[in-house]
C-alpha cells in the first residue's frame, strides 16, 4: 500500500511539473498585443475597503482620470475621514454600516454595483463601453498600465483584463521578495498562456472587468466566497467570455512581513478555492477542450496541495527512519539517490529563477537562481496554509481574515 501511495504522489508531482514546463514552453513565445484602438471607454474606478486609513489616501491619489467610488465597508478607524480630506470632486465615498457592512468583499461589490446602476442608468443603456476597474486600497498603477489594457477591450468578446501584480515593498525583507516571485511566475508563466486561451484568471487587485460582462451573470455578479474574484472569473468565461492578463500593466501592492500573516492570508484564499468546488460540474458540462482543462486544473489544484504536504510528511518520515538505519544510511547518500531527490525537488528552480530575474530586471540570473531553490522551500507555506483553510471550512468558519496594512511611506501625488 505504501508503494502505491509513493508511486501515486511522484505521478502527481511529475504530471505538475511536466504541466508547469508546457505552460512555460508556450508562454515563452511572443506577446500578442491588440490592434484595436482603446478609445471610447468609461472606467470606473471601485475601490472596496475596511480599515484603510493607512493607505487609502495615497491610493487615491495614484489612480488615474475618471469617477472614483470608494466602498467603505464598516470601517471603524479613520478610512472615511481619509476620504473626505482629499476634497477630490472624482472621489464618492460610500458608506456601509452594519449589519449590512463586513459580510464579506462580494457582498459590499454587489452594493457597489447597485450605486453605480441606480445614480448612472446611462451605464446599463452603454453597459459595452463602461469598464469598472477594481482596485485595492493599497493598489498602486504603474504610469500608462491602464493605457495598455484599454485595446483588449476593442474586442468586443473579451469580458474582463487582469493586470500583472508587483510587491511594492519587495526589497523589504526575503519574505516580501518570495511573494513578488510568486505574482511574477503565475503572471509571466500560466497568466500568459491562460491568456491565449481566454480563460486568464482575475485577481482582486488591478482587474478591469466591462459592465456588459458583469450585467450577464446578475446584478449581483459577485459571490459571497472568500475568493469572489476566482469565482467571477469562471462564471465570465463560462458564460461566453474571454478573459486576458496584460503582464506589461502593473499594479503594484503591499507585501506581508510576518510569516504568520502570510499563512492567515494564504488559508483565506485556499478556503475559498475549497468553495469554488461547486464551480466544477458547470465547466464539466458547460466548457470544453483547452478551456475545460484549464479551469478544472485551477479548480482541483488544492487536491495537489494536500498531495504535496503527504509527499513532504513522508521525506520528512524517510529521513526520520534513516537516522536509526546505518544501512538505509548507506543506500540513501549514494549519487544516483541524491541527484534524483535534488531534482525532483528543486528542478523547477532552473525554470523560475531566470524567469524572474528576466522579468524583475533588478537582478541577475545567478542571483535568480537563488531565489529560485528559495521559492521551492518558500511554497511550503502552502502546506500550512491548505491545513488550516480545510480546518477553518471543517468548523464552518466562513467569516473574511482581514489583511493588515503597513503606513504607507511615500503618500504624496503621483
Amino acid at each position: 500500500m505504501t508503494t502505491v501511495l509513493i508511486v501515486c504522489a511522484v505521478s502527481a508531482v511529475l504530471m505538475v511539473f511536466t504541466y508547469t514546463l508546457g505552460m512555460y514552453l508556450e508562454s515563452a513565445g511572443s506577446t500578442e498585443h491588440p490592434t484595436g484602438g482603446g478609445d471610447g471607454f468609461t472606467v470606473v474606478f471601485v475601490v472596496p475597503c475596511l480599515n484603510e486609513e493607512r493607505v487609502i489616501a495615497a491610493t487615491l491619489r495614484h489612480l488615474p482620470d475618471g469617477p472614483v467610488l470608494v466602498v467603505d465597508d464598516g470601517s471603524d478607524d479613520g478610512t472615511a475621514d481619509a476620504v473626505r480630506r482629499l476634497a477630490d470632486p472624482r472621489v464618492r465615498l460610500l458608506r456601509r454600516e452594519p449589519p449590512d457592512a463586513r459580510q464579506g468583499k462580494g457582498h459590499a461589490l454587489n452594493h457597489a454595483m447597485r450605486h453605480l446602476l441606480e445614480s448612472r442608468p446611462a451605464f446599463r443603456r452603454s453597459a459595452d463601453r463602461v469598464l469598472v476597474c477594481l482596485m485595492d486600497a493599497d493598489g498602486r498603477l504603474d504610469a500608462g498600465s491602464l493605457d495598455k489594457v484599454l485595446p483588449y477591450f476593442a474586442d468586443p468578446r473579451v469580458g474582463a483584463v487582469q493586470m500583472g501584480v508587483r510587491i511594492g515593498n519587495r526589497t523589504q525583507s526575503l519574505l516580501t521578495r518570495m511573494q513578488d516571485m510568486e505574482f511574477v511566475v503565475y503572471t509571466r508563466i500560466f497568466q500568459r498562456t491562460r491568456s491565449r486561451i481566454g480563460s486568464a484568471g482575475l485577481g482582486g487587485n488591478g482587474q478591469v472587468m466591462r459592465l456588459s460582462a458583469l450585467l450577464d451573470l446578475g446584478d449581483a455578479p459577485w459571490s459571497r466566497s472568500l475568493t469572489e474574484d476566482l469565482d467571477l472569473g469562471v462564471r465570465m468565461v463560462l458564460s461566453g467570455w474571454r478573459t486576458a492578463c496584460v503582464p506589461d500593466a502593473t499594479v503594484h501592492q503591499q507585501g506581508l512581513v510576518g510569516l504568520r500573516a502570510l499563512v492567515r492570508q494564504r488559508a483565506r484564499w485556499f478556503q475559498g478555492h475549497l468553495q469554488a468546488l461547486r464551480l466544477v460540474p458547470p465547466v464539466v458540462g458547460r466548457a470544453s477542450g483547452r478551456v475545460a482543462v484549464d479551469l478544472l486544473n485551477v479548480l482541483l489544484s488544492p487536491l495537489l496541495i494536500f498531495v504535496g504536504s503527504f509527499m513532504t510528511l513522508s521525506l520528512v518520515a524517510s529521513l526520520v527512519g534513516v537516522t536509526f538505519s546505518s544501512v538505509a544510511r548507506e543506500q540513501l547518500f549514494q549519487p544516483v539517490p541524491i541527484v534524483s531527490w535534488y531534482m525532483l525537488t528543486f528542478g523547477a528552480a532552473f525554470l523560475l529563477g531566470p524567469l524572474y530575474a528576466r522579468a524583475g530586471g533588478d537582478m541577475g540570473w545567478v542571483r535568480g537562481l537563488g531565489y529560485g531553490h528559495l521559492f521551492i522551500v518558500y511554497n511550503l507555506v502552502w502546506l500550512v496554509a491548505a491545513w488550516r483553510g480545510l480546518w477553518r471550512a471543517a468548523r464552518g468558519r466562513r467569516a473574511w481574515l482581514k489583511t493588515e496594512r503597513l503606513a504607507d511611506p511615500s503618500p504624496g501625488p503621483a
